[in-house]
């Protein structure tokens, strides 16, 4: 089943400074971005935390989970939320 890194950018009070929040999930069909944003909407109000940015949601391909922890931070400030899909090793 295919695996899925998805990233954000959060904060769990206004005024502090964005960090990165991230988890991984499967799903048979594959993710499109309306489906992450669903999830990452979820996870947020589960955790009492708030989205930082436009909302806008990035595509980073298809790579290894080091990969996509040091391109997450290479994003446009516009990107809320980057995802991509997990290579198996």
């Amino acid at each position: 089943m295919p695996r899925y890194f998805i990233a954000y950018r959060k904060v769990e009070e206004p005024g502090q400074k964005p960090e990165w929040g991230s988890f991984t999930t499967e799903s048979e069909a594959t993710l499109e971005a309306h489906a992450v944003r669903q999830r990452v909407d979820r996870r947020l109000s589960v955790f009492g935390e708030q989205l930082v940015g436009v909302g806008e949601v990035l595509w980073l391909g298809s790579n290894r989970l080091v990969e996509f922890l040091v391109r997450r931070e290479d994003a446009p400030p516009e990107a809320s939320i980057v995802y991509g899909l997990l290579e198996e090793r």
